[in-house]
């Protein structure tokens, strides 16, 4: 059976490592045991113990890799840290208890733990490409200053510099290459990917405190993001603080805004767009690059339902 430094127990089906420290980092062993886990077929869990907790950069790596986070509680029961579900070990991996329930999350004011910012861009084959642009444009949009600095792991140890993410990135295509970025509060990973003859970049950033930004910044980063991006959401998540999840269960994050690009408005035409089931619909840009910039904020409905409309209106599955 084959194993890695970083795991503590080696199966058929799991990589364990443990980490019992108060902040989990994406360390470079975790990365790397996370590679090796997807590439042998097996799955990484994570084990931490209850007061633990992850950085984004290490949170979204394991939602990546389909891995999972186990917290054992001080009386030496197993659960999952984002669901709160009881689990035991069981032949060969950490699994559900039978018959355990997922607890209801507890209550959260809207609005409350990090911004939470996703953009995907989409490269066509032959235009150029700008990798980098949108993490550049979201912090400096949002903190003021722009990124500090980039890493295959955490912490990172190289100054910003997109040529760099670039060369980095691009010689791995086909396959799927992603960096952490770091800025003035706020923290994330840079995924870039081919999808038949387009390259995307996927932005996922963490930081800083929702109720920190002034609306304004948010109406800023829409319309700077407009005329380039695929899709731009803004959500808060309450179970993310200053960049790091906590094992009490939490309600997903709770979407404040997203923005669809040109294409779509092109597919659809602008007057599908103007009926878009949202609180606030806003065109943004010029000609034909116009993108669609949605707020469910002030709305009769909740933002998860309005999202759930858009998504109908547009002929896309919820998830999409």
């Amino acid at each position: 059976m084959s194993t890695h430094p970083a795991a503590d127990r080696a199966t058929s089906e799991a990589l364990v490592v443990e980490q019992f420290r108060d902040v989990v980092p994406a360390s470079s062993w975790l990365v790397d045991a996370a590679r090796t886990a997807v590439d042998t077929g097996r799955v990484l869990q994570l084990v931490t113990h209850s007061r633990g907790g992850l950085t984004y950069p290490l949170e979204s790596l394991l939602a990546d890799a389909r891995a999972g986070w186990v917290v054992r509680d001080d009386f030496g029961g197993y659960r999952d840290g984002f669901l709160g579900l009881p689990l035991i070990w069981k032949d060969a991996r950490f699994v559900p208890d039978q018959g355990a329930t997922i607890p209801t999350p507890r209550t959260y004011s809207p609005g409350s733990g990090d911004l939470e910012v996703r953009i995907t861009t989409s490269y066509p084959a032959g235009e150029p490409l700008r990798l980098g642009r949108s993490t550049e444009i979201a912090m400096r949009t949002l903190t003021g200053s722009g990124p500090f600095g980039w890493g295959v792991a955490e912490p990172v140890t190289e100054p910003w510099s997109a040529s760099d993410v670039s060369a980095h990135c691009l010689p791995r295509a086909p396959r799927a290459a992603s960096v952490i970025v770091v800025g003035e509060g706020v923290t994330g990973r840079l995924q870039v990917s081919q999808v038949d003859e387009d390259v995307v970049e996927e932005l996922r950033l963490s930081g800083p405190a929702a109720g920190s930004v002034d609306t304004r910044r948010i109406e800023d980063l829409a319309a700077e993001c407009a005329g380039t991006v695929t899709r731009l959401v803004v959500a808060a998540h309450p179970g993310r603080v200053h960049g790091v999840r906590n094992s009490t269960p939490a309600p997903p994050a709770l979407p404040y805004g997203v923005l669809f690009g040109h294409e779509l408005v092109s597919a659809f035409g602008v007057a599908h767009a103007h009926r878009t089931p949202a609180a606030r619909v806003k065109l943004l840009g010029a000609g034909f690059r116009k993108a669609l910039w949605c707020r469910f904020d002030g709305g009769t409905s909740a933002p998860f339902e309005q999202l759930t409309d858009i998504l109908h209106h547009y002929g896309k599955p919820a998830g999409s």
